[in-house]
């Protein structure tokens, strides 16, 4: 019988560690998860920046070449205005441009960028 007595204590130790192994990755997922939920929050976040500042682009920002930067939030914002690249016969409507809006987190990392065109006075 005393051979048994060692083995109880063996069954023990290694059941521990399963459970500690069990308990590492459960933790390790939770983890990840967490980051990954973060940074899809600090994406949605960043698009909803993007559509706000491209709302204002003719009401507030002319609609003319050029860039317009700025912060909202700790995310940097910018909006860049180009004529569009196009073969088109001139217009009295006017000439179209072309408008990105892009959202960067601090670190310089891009998050979102909406592009759309626009039509503005010719150049």
């Amino acid at each position: 019988m005393r051979t048994d007595s060692g083995s109880a204590l063996v069954e023990a130790l290694i059941g521990s560690a399963i459970v500690a192994l069990t308990l590492g990755a459960m933790y390790h997922a939770t983890m990840n998860s967490a980051a990954r939920n973060r940074m899809a929050e600090e994406k949605r976040f960043a698009n909803l920046i993007a559509q706000s500042q491209l709302a204002t682009v003719g009401p507030i920002v002319p609609v003319a070449p050029g860039v317009t930067t700025g912060v909202e939030v700790g995310l940097p914002w910018r909006i860049q205005i180009e004529p569009l690249p196009a073969n088109l016969p001139p217009s009295n409507a006017g000439q179209l441009w072309r408008v990105t809006v892009s959202v960067r987190n601090p670190k310089g990392r891009p998050l979102a960028a909406i592009s759309t065109l626009a039509l503005g006075q010719g150049s």
